[in-house]
């Protein structure tokens, strides 16, 4: 038999190892089978003559890479693929269970003590319940009043708390848009 033969069913048997590679998980095996069987029917080709040889490999160089973008593009809508590849996840699918993700939301805006020194993490009380937190920047003493501003990474973050914070401003007294520049200790805009 001619090596011409040879070569043509060792590249058509290498061709349809690889698209076995593509659908059966092997590692690695079939790919090693396929390079093997096209390698070799491309030295075969050679063999049969330097022309044959060079058709081999122009052909394999346009039909390996033509078979991976095609099976990249169909294999994901056929039904092996949709079994193995995900799908566009929703919001459901990737956060945790309602019942983990509401307490640490219901704790945003509520105000607690340090129970260790925050530098910048360690432990606060919020409604007697201790909690890990991290501070936003500022370091905290331990039974320093806190204000939780929001959740991170499964961690509360705070912030120090001033309780006169929350009593409400007196502006009966105050005249300071009655007052001139001068009064005010500001200097005038004219330029001289």
């Amino acid at each position: 038999m001619d090596p011409i033969y040879w070569a043509i069913v060792l590249l058509v048997l290498g061709i349809l190892v690889v698209l076995l590679e593509f659908i059966i998980p092997s590692g690695g095996v079939l790919g090693v089978t396929a390079a093997t069987m096209l390698g070799a029917g491309v030295v075969v080709a050679f063999m049969h003559s330097v022309t044959a040889g060079t058709i081999a490999l122009i052909a394999l160089a346009i039909t390996l890479p033509s078979l991976f973008v095609a099976f990249v593009n169909i294999w994901p809508s056929t039904p092996l693929g949709k079994r193995i590849l995900l799908g566009a996840q929703s919001r459901q699918d990737v956060l945790p269970p309602d019942h983990i993700q509401t307490p640490y939301e219901k704790l945003v805006g509520r105000k607690g003590t340090a129970k260790t020194k925050m530098l910048p993490s360690g432990i606060i009380l919020v409604d007697g319940r201790p909690y890990d937190a991290v501070s936003d920047g500022f370091a905290i003493e331990p039974g320093d009043p806190i204000r939780v501003i929001g959740i991170r990474m499964n961690r509360l973050i705070i912030q120090p708390y001033d309780p006169a914070d929350d009593l409400p401003a007196d502006f009966s007294g105050d005249k300071t848009l009655e007052k001139t520049l001068d009064e005010l200790g500001i200097d005038g805009l004219d330029r001289d």
